[in-house]
């Protein structure tokens, strides 16, 4: 069964966790992906620091979840006592809701942003409050917190054209690796004002994508990106309690849509969309390590590329849910097809790019077809554009098959990829 449906499978199932180890590049660092079924995602790097395995958490589950999640971190190696440190990517509890256990359990130190220590000392909108469930922020207050200013002068990292804020100086992860802990330029509306995302590299000058060799690959580059960059969101698991909170939402939006207030309607897609648009333009390739479902593989090819027909219309100048039935119009074919061309020759540049920096045909046929079985799901914005992509990339690959400009490498390239992309119809 291939990897995607194997995910999917377990995500519509009854098992409650999924736990992927795996050896980084520097061969003495581990990373334990844990996978949760309902709640956020927990990672944990492994290495060995003064005579002792030591460890870092990104994000640490639900409070309510604790019975069971402890005893799978302790099942997989995890030594509570030994958490040097704890990054929270934001304030949901399903992502910070044990920091105060583990960290209390270790001595650990917790790291956020400068707008949690807000959410930690009260100043809880009533909305926030109504999800917090049994999490207690203040409890965070008996922690030992590190809070992170955007403005303490550690500079910043430009990703796709936009410029993140340096939190501060990068974290040195077992014998090579380095992660670096960044924020997202300000934004309106927000999924939350205190976001971080992790960026771990195994070389100290990080995210260029212009060389490869026997120690290092784009892909060995992982981006930690809490709910800021997701393939699917969270999954709630359908008991009393999630009924209760469900009525209750119901309830609260009713009042609202009787005030005039609408306070809970929330488009994910214009949350933080510079900041999401700029990841997903930022990489030739990395690995994106999400707060909700299975990790993927991030690359421009897919913005740059691969145009879902709302992409299309975005292109054109119009809205993302104007009518589809605008693209057969006969007025806007010339314009269209500029743009079928522009980004036809964009993905040759980024199949010759993967060339010059080491892949091999194989590598790469290797790649493309992870890239198309992750592009599915999500909710029902999204669903349909990645299908279309999917479509994209079949098309641009016929296309780049009977392209004689080509180099012939770029001809294996699509001659190898289109029949194992069919396998998975």
């Amino acid at each position: 069964m291939n990897e995607d449906r194997k995910f999917n499978r377990w995500r519509s199932s009854r098992y409650p966790h999924r736990v992927v180890k795996e050896r980084l590049s520097d061969g003495n660092t581990e990373i334990t992906d844990f996978f949760f079924r309902y709640g956020a995602n927990v990672y944990v790097f492994s290495y060995e620091k003064e005579g002792e395995i030591k460890h870092t958490f990104i994000d640490t589950g639900y409070t309510s979840h604790k019975d069971k999640i402890i005893p799978i971190f302790i099942q997989n190696g995890i030594n509570m006592n030994n958490i040097e440190r704890i990054i929270l990517t934001h304030r949901h509890p399903d992502h910070c809701g044990l920091a105060s256990l583990l960290a209390g359990k270790s001595g650990g130190k917790v790291l956020a942003h400068a707008n949690f220590r807000s959410f930690v000392e009260g100043q809880i909108s009533p909305m926030e409050r109504r999800w917090l469930g049994e999490f207690d922020p203040n409890e965070l207050r008996k922690c030992n917190m590190e809070y992170l200013d955007p403005s303490s002068g550690y500079g910043s990292v430009n990703i796709g054209g936009l410029d993140f804020p340096r939190m501060r100086e990068p974290i040195e992860i077992g014998d090579s690796g380095r992660l670096d802990i960044l924020t997202c330029p300000e934004s309106i509306p927000t999924h939350s004002p205190d976001q971080l995302i992790a960026l771990y590299s195994p070389r100290p000058d990080p995210y260029i994508c212009e060389q490869m060799d026997d120690d290092f690959h784009p892909s060995d580059e992982m981006i930690f990106s809490g709910d800021l960059w997701l393939m699917s969101g969270p999954i709630f698991e359908r008991n009393m309690s999630y009924f209760k909170h469900r009525l209750k939402f119901a309830l609260y939006r009713l009042k609202d849509l009787i005030s005039g207030t609408d306070t809970f309607r929330r488009d994910p897609r214009e949350q933080d969309a510079e900041a999401k648009e700029a990841l997903k333009l930022g990489f030739c390739l990395v690995r994106v390590k999400p707060g909700h479902g299975n990790e993927f593989l991030g690359s421009n090819i897919i913005p740059k590329s691969l145009l879902a027909d709302r992409d299309l219309l975005v292109k054109l100048g119009y809205d993302m849910d104007e009518d589809k039935s605008l693209l057969r119009s006969s007025d806007l074919a010339p314009r269209i097809a500029d743009i079928r061309e522009r980004f036809y020759m964009s993905f040759v540049e980024g199949m010759t790019l993967w060339l010059n920096i080491g892949y091999g045909p194989k590598d790469i046929t290797r790649l493309l077809v992870r890239i198309y079985r992750e592009q599915v799901g999500g909710g029902p914005l999204v669903k349909k554009d990645r299908a279309e992509r999917r479509e994209r990339l079949k098309e641009t690959l016929t296309s780049l098959r009977h392209d004689m400009a080509v180099s012939d490498d770029l001809h294996q390239i699509a001659e190898s990829t289109l029949p194992e992309l069919e396998k998975f119809e």
